[in-house]
């Protein structure tokens, strides 16, 4: 299947667009990140319990969400710029305040307050991009791209600022990254994704069932991935290694990440969006076997850095896809909330598992899942390929 072109009227993507979405996206998303980091954070700080500490990020998570699919039906209405901002300075405000508090019904109430401005941030960054680019997949490829290079980094100082000033440390860390990058949202042009000749978007929706099956997908392989991710170092230490050593390889594969992005963005949809989803669906299922049943240290370290690649080279595909849904961006922000659901879904699901079935029935589930996703994700695009191609119709896929 060949690229066919996107609408004439929809213009290339301008450099400082892309910079602006990569920052919303990058804030939005940098809690989900660096979650574990948190977590023990607060366990370390304020001597919370598990189940505590949990609740605390998952309630981040939740409000992150549920914002995220709250503004995405009215979200192209508005202007993108002023939304960033405003959830920025929101999510400022209360990641400042939480740093500094010490009961955990405070840490509760602030994180969710971040997790408001962080959700509309992260729409935000997936709707602009569907609506304004004329190929999503590509720029969503930039996002894995950041998110490979940065985390790295992240990773090694969001461990050392925990170690020393636990909650405070990981938590002044994240304030700080997104004060650092609250000023380039002042790229994100200050348009709504209007429809009409000589405009930005021409809208045409999907039937709700595509729409429905697309957040489906996407929810149920990040579910899975999710949850090989969550359970990466027991994983290792079954397969000889210790902590340190995990936490090393998880590093590495952070970086040999970067593969999985730079061939989403190389290759794009220049294959059609059918062949490359098929591809990293068998190769999730590969890694997931390899992980849950061979228990040798090379294998996993081979295995992990193989399922960060097939991780990051997924994501663009789709979150494509649901940009080809509609072209006003809606159903691509609502596509983030599916995505953070998935994320939070995914360890609770994997707990529940390994304690009723061992890692043997986690690599059954998560390969279920997976073949789940992929029959959702084609039939999804089955559809979008043939509305494309209805002369009736103004979307082309992307």
């Amino acid at each position: 299947m060949t690229e066919t072109p996107r609408d004439p009227w929809i213009p290339r993507e301008p450099a400082s667009l892309v910079i602006g979405a990569i920052a919303a996206q990058v804030i939005g998303g940098l809690v989900p990140q660096m979650s574990p980091f948190v977590i023990a954070g607060l366990m370390a700080g304020l001597s919370l319990s598990e189940r505590d500490s949990g609740l605390v990020v998952s309630a981040e998570f939740l409000t992150l969400a549920a914002t995220a699919i709250a503004i995405a039906p009215v979200l192209p209405r508005l202007s993108y710029r002023r939304v960033g901002l405003v959830a920025a300075a929101l999510t400022l405000l209360a990641q400042g305040a939480s740093t500094f508090s010490a009961s955990w019904t405070s840490l509760v109430l602030l994180r969710s307050l971040a997790g408001v401005g962080e959700g509309a941030l992260y729409a935000v960054s997936l709707s602009i991009v569907a609506s304004h680019c004329r190929n999503p997949d590509r720029v969503y490829g930039y996002f894995q791209v950041v998110w490979a290079l940065g985390s790295a980094g992240l990773f090694a100082v969001g461990g050392e600022v925990t170690a020393a000033f636990a909650h405070r440390g990981i938590l002044g860390l994240i304030a700080g990254v997104t004060l650092a990058l609250a000023p380039l949202l002042f790229l994100v042009p200050d348009v709504r994704a209007k429809t009409g000749s000589g405009t930005l978007v021409a809208s045409a929706q999907a039937s709700p069932m595509l729409c429905v099956m697309t957040l489906a997908s996407i929810v149920v392989y990040v579910a899975a991935s999710a949850a090989i991710y969550a359970f990466s170092a027991p994983l290792g230490e079954r397969a000889g290694l210790d902590t340190s050593a995990v936490g090393y390889a998880l590093t590495v594969s952070t970086l040999v990440g970067l593969a999985g992005a730079g061939a989403a963005t190389a290759l794009n949809v220049r294959w059609g969006r059918a062949i490359p989803i098929s591809g990293f669906c068998i190769g999730f299922m590969l890694v997931v076997l390899a992980l849950c049943f061979w228990r040798n240290p090379a294998a996993y370290v081979i295995a992990l850095g193989g399922s960060v690649v097939v991780y990051y080279f997924s994501m663009p595909y789709l979150l494509g896809l649901a940009a080809a849904l509609d072209r006003s961006g809606r159903w691509a922000a609502a596509a983030g909330s599916a995505y953070l659901i998935g994320f939070a879904a995914g360890p609770l699901v994997a707990g529940a598992v390994i304690v009723a079935a061992g890692y043997a029935g986690l690599a059954a589930v998560c390969v279920a899942f997976t073949l789940a996703a992929w029959g959702l994700a084609m039939a999804v695009n089955r559809g979008v390929t043939t509305s494309s191609r209805c002369p009736h119709s103004s979307r082309a896929e992307a």
